[in-house]
């Protein structure tokens, strides 16, 4: 049957159209790369969508595997930030071990405890009686280990003799990392018995990483977390050549511990040389009873915390408030207004107090920093965990000149915002329009020179509200002043460039301050 006709009078016709207005800067992403093992469902290569949760990053990584140990630490901090992750297999290798030996029998009772890579998430608190020998505390000491089912090692007595019992932790991965692991007592060891401490090593051979980001080759990370004994010059490599890219924006900022001497901190982050990448650092110990880095928890972990922090930060209208010393209403949240504020005073509440008193002073702090390094480590007090000025690798340009254009991560941060606002808006105002070099006509698609620079003052305004830019009319004056927008029909292109004036960090107040005896009378 055929349909009906009708009269309808007047013609209307009405197109939905978009919404319109400008666009935000992409999702933030984070990638990690760390080993598995055999006892997770996961295979070597790309993992997209990392859990949110413990059991199923356990499940999918195995329990006891360096990946799970990164991940864990992300997620503790960020729930939000999409992860992917580069997994590895062991490349049959070699496990590092760390040792302890109990000798004597008490006299005394009291209570040690005893930290293996970490103090927050593997730390055994051992009750010593009178009359319990070596093999009494081993026995203490093997029932806790068994009910830790993520402890990244596992623990076995090795050695037993009449007057002596020696406990070995043995990485659950083979490789690197896990040289610079914590071993750690805490503590008064009773009278009559003692307990004598080996420090991680023998790690050796790392996975292969040829070829290892070919599988993210089209998908942009902001946000990196590497291992800080591999190859760093293979991430800066990858890193480096994706800060400027044609027609897409798909840089990123890597994270890493570099757990070294002081010197050897220092060449590597002349090495790198990278607006890129951030190295973070603090003093390692080497005592009787403390033998790792400085903050007592594993390297990887604490880079994963730094990286999972600034992820956060950037997550629009999500609580930040834990990590950020600003009491600003507005800063209390994520967003891109976070690119411009000081990563220093930064919190980081999972990480535990290192032993008073050490550290890198003052003085060397200010050294690291000027070569490239970050440092975090106690507040004045010792009674929480902070960043210092977090800095880039970046120190000079390829003429070898010296140029602190990015030396600032904020600095980097917000030349980035900057960069990647005005390119994925002008890419949706200007999806389908005509070039002229005249005026445009109203109601049709046509870009002209002045709508071009009107747009950019627009976004450039935009930004200002967000604390990202300077909002004056002096700053807004010097953005249209400096701008270029030059048309070329015959190539159907217009050339730009854009100076932006943005918001730096407050870190140093310079002054004097004098004294009177107020005011007096003969």
């Amino acid at each position: 049957m055929a349909t009906a006709a009708y009269i309808s009078k007047p013609d209307v016709t009405l197109n939905m159209l978009p919404r319109g207005g400008e666009t935000g800067i992409e999702d933030h992403r984070i990638l990690m790369v760390g080993q598995l093992t055999s006892a997770g469902s996961a295979s070597a290569g790309l993992y997209q969508d990392v859990p949110r949760n413990n059991a199923d990053i356990n499940a999918a990584f195995g329990a006891r595997s360096h990946a799970a140990l990164i991940a864990r630490a992300v997620r503790k901090v960020n729930k939000y930030t999409e992860m992917d992750a580069i997994l590895l297999d062991d490349a049959s290798g070699t496990a590092a071990t760390s040792s302890l030996i109990w000798a004597g029998t008490a006299t005394a009772a009291g209570t040690v405890y005893l930290d293996v890579v970490s103090s927050t998430d593997h730390a055994y608190k051992l009750d010593i009686e009178i009359g319990d020998d070596e093999a009494a505390v081993t026995a203490k000491l093997l029932a806790l280990l068994a009910l830790d089912t993520t402890s990244p090692f596992t623990g076995a007595k090795s050695t037993v003799t009449a007057t002596d019992d020696t406990m070995t932790f043995t990485a659950a991965n083979d490789g690197t990392f896990a040289n610079k692991w914590l071993i750690r007592l805490r503590g008064t060891m009773p009278a009559g018995i003692t307990c004598t401490l080996t420090g991680w090593s023998g790690g050796a051979t790392d996975p292969s990483l040829t070829s290892i980001f070919d599988s993210v080759a089209n998908i942009r990370y902001q946000t990196i977390i590497w291992p800080g004994t591999y190859t760093t010059s293979t991430l800066q490599t990858w890193i480096d050549a994706r800060k400027n890219v044609d027609n897409d924006v798909k840089d990123g900022v890597a994270f890493y511990w570099f757990d070294d001497t002081f010197s050897n901190v220092k060449s590597e982050a002349l090495a790198r040389n990278s607006s890129e990448i951030v190295i973070l650092h603090n003093e390692t110990l080497s005592t009787a009873t403390y033998k790792g880095p400085h903050i007592p928890e594993a390297p990887d972990v604490i880079a994963a915390q730094m990286a999972a922090t600034r992820a956060l930060r950037f997550e629009p209208n999500v609580s930040i408030t834990n990590y950020v010393t600003s009491i600003e209403p507005l800063d209390q949240f994520g967003g891109i207004h976070t690119a411009a504020l000081p990563y220093f005073n930064t919190r980081f509440p999972f990480l535990e107090q290192p032993v008073r008193g050490a550290g890198l002073t003052l003085a060397e702090q200010a050294e690291l920093r000027g070569a490239g390094v970050a440092v975090i480590g106690a507040n004045e007090l010792n009674n929480a965990i902070i960043a210092g000025t977090i800095v880039t690798t970046y120190q000079n340009d390829d003429a070898g000149n010296d140029d602190d254009s990015w030396q600032f991560l904020n600095w980097r941060d917000t030349h980035s915002v900057v960069r990647e606002y005005f390119h994925a808006n002008i890419k949706k105002k200007f999806a389908q329009y005509r070039m002229s070099t005249g005026e445009a006509v109203p109601g049709y698609a046509i870009a002209t020179e002045g709508l071009v620079r009107a747009y950019a003052i627009k976004l450039y305004e935009q930004l200002a509200k967000k604390a990202i830019t300077v909002d004056s009319r002096d700053a807004v004056k010097k953005f249209r002043d400096d701008m270029v927008v030059t048309a070329v029909p015959a190539e159907r292109k217009f050339d730009c460039y854009f100076d932006v004036p943005v918001l730096s960090q407050a870190e140093k107040f310079l002054g004097s301050v004098r004294f009177n005896f107020g005011v007096t009378t003969s």
